[in-house]
């Protein structure tokens, strides 16, 4: 941890108004994380009630929502879950207030020197044994209570969060901003929090009512209440708080990025890479490596570090301070004697105990909720996300419009990827037109921009400068729904989901989901009809299912009925990439069937595909094109070509107009041609 270090000041302006205050950027090095908040810069004998207001006020809008969502979702369960909270809360006060009894009617007896009150004793014995039964039940009953209220609310922000996530964009996606903490379990954590907290303080209040109630002859009772809290206090009010500031963090320990970089090649998508490359002992090593040149270096989060803070003379004074308490019996004892019982003494010993610890759980849920609310605001903050990519007004397809397909264009398109190097451009100033019902064949070394074409298209992307004109108008008119339900792209990047195969294929036309017919079909277009005869649940297998499923001190080559069980737990059915790549084509088949398609792209879907299967894939495509405007990007050479290089149209022909042009094409077209004659040269084995 670190000192924070002032790395730039930004103002609002020349000479800041009152209403609008000059703010500085704090840096803050805390262990392995950079921490930049924004201070008020405002006079050293001043406290600045207004952002201390403003900041109460956010977090209680937050907290506000939060307990209005909740509650909603599950009125009935809730209340009950407060009503035994505020039971458990009384229950040291009650417990406390039943060994008072019996030791005072015990004190009495011994005192006397008499036989104690044999009735009163045992019915103050039973008394608490009874109410100790019945806490038992009612805190084993509340847990059911809550578990059935947890669920209700976990299921309801496993929702808001699904639905916040999937409608961001890629250039939104590209922020590299970590949300992946966000879960559906934090606004559960933090109502939580606010219970207890709400219930800890009826219990403070409890306990100081007994406490009045224990001295009340001798009227001491608040001297003693206040000497019981001072060290919590003093503890509490001490320590520093980043929660309710505004403040962007990022890590920037290399050894901890690359430690967090290595632990995510733990994941299963990377195990076939892993593990055919042999890489297993490399990803340890340099994990180890990285590990040790991290050192003792906090990993803590940030918020945490910094609350952390706090001088030794603190710590020095709350210990003195603890034994005030003590003290005042002492004091008591010496002073006024014939004030306080044994009896008195000892419960309030023993409440002066669960009072400081009351106070302390209070300050812990307190420094908890603000915790709690900073990230429940970042998980409603998502809502708020708007997406990079704006929708727009006009419906689509417009009232003229050919029925060939759509119509393309690019006009001085220039577009850089989010994050690339400034001045590196995926497109330069391109300009070309796609007619109705076109086929177009983009071909291209790597990273020429062929792909950036369909990115542009499909409007996943905008251009920086210039326009893609649809059918007549700049495609940013169109509103995006409407727009990407006429097309179909079908790429390399496309990735099965964790759902059936029927699903998979389905998903192309959710309307038809239900329709096994057209299914089949869209299957047999793709190539994949051949895959389904093989697997044993045909059309229903999942390829990738999320499941849980393990053993735990167990091997499956162990001779226990156990090892059995385990070894006969339903296994993962995996294909070759070929075969996904036909499962995914015969998805782009089933999207055919809504006759709204009138784009298809198509960008290098066959990597994994033989030359039978990617003739087959491409017929059928030719086939389908039927109203539709096509444009293949591929390293294969077709009848209408447009040939890119560094980001701009280098050629634009056929096949027989570019190889008579000599230019680049006929490059490409010579390397890839005389790589084939060199392999047929081969002598066979």
């Amino acid at each position: 941890m670190g000192n924070p270090t002032i790395d730039s000041t930004a103002s609002t302006g020349d000479k800041p108004s009152k209403r609008t205050p000059q703010t500085r950027i704090e840096t803050l090095h805390l262990g392995v994380y950079r921490v930049m908040v924004e201070k008020r810069i405002s006079s050293v004998f001043a406290f600045d009630f207004a952002e201390s207001l403003e900041s109460w006020r956010s977090g209680f809008k937050v907290l506000r929502r939060l307990v209005v969502d909740i509650v909603g979702i599950t009125p009935t369960l809730l209340f009950i879950m407060a009503l035994t909270k505020v039971w458990e809360s009384l229950e040291e006060v009650v417990l406390l207030g039943l060994e008072t009894k019996i030791l005072r009617i015990i004190e009495i007896s011994l005192s006397s020197r008499d036989r104690p009150a044999a009735r009163a004793l045992i019915m103050a014995v039973v008394s608490r044994l009874l109410f100790v039964m019945c806490s038992s039940l009612i805190t084993h009953w509340s847990r059911d209570v809550q578990s059935q209220a947890q669920t209700k609310v976990l299921h309801h922000y496993d929702d808001y969060l699904l639905i916040a996530r999937l409608h961001m964009d890629l250039p939104k996606l590209q922020d590299n901003r970590t949300d992946d903490y966000l879960s559906a379990r934090l606004p559960w954590e933090a109502f939580e929090t606010l219970l207890e907290l709400s219930t800890k303080l009826f219990a403070v209040a409890s306990q100081l009512g007994f406490m009045f109630h224990a001295v009340r002859s001798g009227n001491h009772g608040l001297i003693f209440a206040v000497l019981c809290v001072v060290k919590p206090f003093i503890q509490a009010f001490a320590r520093q708080h980043m929660w309710a500031m505004r403040r962007v963090v990022e890590a920037t320990n290399t050894d901890y990025v690359r430690m967090k970089s290595l632990k995510s090649l733990e994941h299963s998508n990377y195990r076939l890479d892993i593990l055919s490359g042999n890489l297993i002992q490399y990803i340890i090593t340099e994990f180890r490596d990285a590990r040790k040149r991290l050192g003792d270096t906090s990993t803590d989060y940030p918020e945490t570090q910094y609350s952390n803070q706090r001088s030794p003379a603190v710590g020095l004074i709350a210990s003195v301070v603890g034994d005030f308490p003590l003290m005042y019996y002492v004091a008591i004892s010496l002073l006024k004697p014939s004030s306080m019982s044994l009896t008195t003494i000892a419960s309030l010993q023993q409440s002066a105990i669960l009072l400081r610890w009351l106070f302390w759980d209070v300050f812990y849920q307190a420094d908890s909720l603000r915790s709690d609310i900073s990230r429940v605001q970042q998980l409603y903050d998502l809502e708020k996300a708007t997406p990079i990519i704006k929708d727009g007004d006009e419906s689509y397809p417009p009232e003229k419009h050919s029925d060939q397909g759509m119509a393309l264009s690019l006009e001085h398109v220039e577009f850089s990827y989010p994050g690339s190097k400034e001045g590196k451009k995926a497109l330069n100033d391109v300009s070309f037109r796609i007619e109705p019902g076109e086929l177009v064949v983009i071909v291209g070394a790597n990273g020429s921009g062929k792909s950036t074409f369909v990115k542009l298209l499909t409007r996943l992307y905008d251009v920086n400068s210039g326009s893609v004109i649809v059918d007549g108008q700049d495609i940013r008119q169109y509103k995006l729904a409407e727009l990407r339900r006429s097309i179909a792209t079908l790429t390399q990047d496309h990735l099965l989901f964790p759902l059936s195969i029927e699903e998979n294929i389905g998903l192309g036309f959710p309307e038809a989901m239900t329709d096994k017919t057209l299914i089949n079909k869209a299957a047999e277009m793709g190539g994949a009809q051949e895959i389904l005869t093989k697997l044993n649940d045909g059309l229903n297998t999942v390829l990738d299912p999320v499941s849980i499923q393990y053993g735990a001190r167990v091997q499956e080559d162990d001779d226990t009925d156990l090892a059995a069980a385990l070894k006969n737990l339903k296994k993962k059915v995996e294909v070759s990439g070929g075969e996904r790549q036909r499962l995914v084509a015969a998805r782009t088949f089933m999207r055919f069937n809504s006759h709204e398609i009138r784009f298809v792209a198509v960008d290098e879907p066959s990597s994994a595909l033989d030359p039978e299967g990617e003739l087959q894939l491409f017929n059928n495509l030719r086939e389908a094109r039927a109203g539709k405007t096509m444009i293949f990007v591929t390293h294969r050479f077709g009848h209408l070509t447009k040939c890119m290089k560094d980001g701009k149209v280098a050629e634009y022909g056929s096949h027989t107009e570019l190889l008579a042009r000599q230019g680049e094409y006929y490059k490409m077209y010579n390397i890839q041609a005389k790589a084939f004659d060199s392999a047929s040269s081969e002598p066979q084995t």
